[in-house]
């Protein structure tokens, strides 16, 4: 056990998005122990910084202050009762306060009335003083990158490192699964593996509980890096969707052990290890089409198609001549389309090219089409940090 911080000391985390390139819903609980799961992904910056950012210290004043929303003013809580709505994930802040059940910060636990005897004050006072949290996120809500798991093991990082309590990225892994659970929206590992670890990795669960999570690190020379930056699209469809409800209908196909579903699963860990084996040898048009295929299994296990949402089929008339492969990022429905161009390609001529061909020829209703910025003005790099904690001044 480490000494907690002085009052008044900021504690600071920042951590990149991830794309997924492989494997997706095989990392997702019951499927990954009962199946074995293995996916790919890349941490990634966008517009050149870490999308996700926390901030906390302790304070004088024993009160709880969370702030999840620039345009809102923080909030402030007085009772214990007032964070016991962390169950769910439609609660403004559910997320914050579902981390410090979690965290163990207030000295509770998930259980219904284990402390509620207790007023806020108390048990701030018994835990080390007032608490200023802050989180902030520069992608949209539902961007299919992660967030929602990348901010909990940032949020659990930052308030392990105010109590002085020692962590592992194992330990970050498995907590933001529990967190999740907590606040009844499922999921799977992926994604805190992809935000917690910089650059590319692969990470295996085997069959069986408890969960046994296994990440390495694929090493990329740096001329290729060079490479997939110059060749990674990343576009906004302006579409959002909580992936929860995606993921409802992906586990009743997974319950009902059809054998296309049982195929498609064996086909994503195949689809994982050819990913794998095509970074370590540099070969972006094999991934391609393995990221190709894969958007097709998420929408087959998903039960949507190209017009979830409406935008994707008539941006890929356009696009796709140019694309060595794509994908929504993470469940599918919306959010980000992440695309390798092919080889030879210059990215801005390649974006005016669509954004002119799309301009004159419109399909479908007027607000399925994403205008100007909103859309194109989005750029994602390879992150070489991963998950980043500071203390007393800002990593961001």
């Amino acid at each position: 056990m480490g000494s907690k911080l002085p009052i008044g000391t900021f504690v600071y985390a920042s951590a990149p998005a991830r794309i997924d390139l492989a494997g997706g819903w095989t990392d997702t609980i019951p499927i990954t122990h009962e199946h074995g799961g293995k996916v790919v992904n890349v941490a990634v910056q966008v517009n050149n910084r870490a999308p996700y950012t926390v901030k906390a210290r302790r304070t004088e004043a024993l009160i709880l202050s969370l702030s999840y929303d620039p345009n809102i003013p923080s909030q402030h809580f007085h009772s214990i009762e007032q964070i016991r709505d962390h169950a769910d994930p439609l609660v403004p802040g559910a997320l914050l306060k579902a981390c410090l059940v979690e965290s163990g910060i207030l000295g509770i636990t998930a259980m219904r009335h284990d402390g509620d005897h207790k007023t806020m004050a108390e048990a701030l006072k018994h835990s080390g003083g007032g608490l200023d949290l802050e989180i902030r996120s520069s992608l949209p809500v539902g961007s299919g990158m992660g967030t929602s798991s990348i901010l909990i093991a940032a949020i659990l990082a930052v308030l392990k490192t105010l109590m002085g309590t020692p962590y592992t990225n194992d330990d970050l892994f498995y907590e933001t699964l529990d967190v999740e659970q907590m606040m009844n929206i499922g999921g799977g590992w992926q994604d805190q593996v992809g935000g917690i670890m910089p650059g590319f990795k692969v990470s295996t669960c085997e069959l069986d509980l408890p969960i046994q999570l296994k990440t390495n690190t694929i090493e990329v020379p740096e001329e290729f890096i060079t490479t997939f930056n110059s060749r990674l699209l990343l576009i906004y469809t302006g579409k959002t969707r909580l992936a929860k409800n995606l993921l409802q209908t992906v586990l009743m196909n997974w319950a009902g052990q059809e054998p296309d579903v049982v195929d498609t699963m064996h086909r994503l860990v195949a689809d994982a290890t050819q990913c794998e084996d095509a970074l370590r040898q540099g070969d972006l048009k094999t991934m391609g089409t393995v990221l190709t295929r894969y958007f097709a299994d998420k929408r087959y296990l998903s039960e949507t198609t190209l017009s979830h949402p409406p935008i994707i089929a008539h941006l890929l008339s356009y696009l796709s001549p140019y694309l060595e492969g794509f994908s929504l990022a993470g469940a599918g429905g919306g959010g980000f389309l992440a695309a390798i161009l092919k080889p030879g390609l210059e990215k801005d001529h390649v974006v005016r090219e669509v954004r002119e061909a799309m301009a004159l020829d419109r399909k479908g209703e007027e607000e399925e089409v994403v205008d100007g910025d909103s859309m194109w003005g989005w750029s994602a790099t390879v992150d070489r940090q991963g998950l980043v904690v500071q203390v007393g001044s800002p990593c961001y």
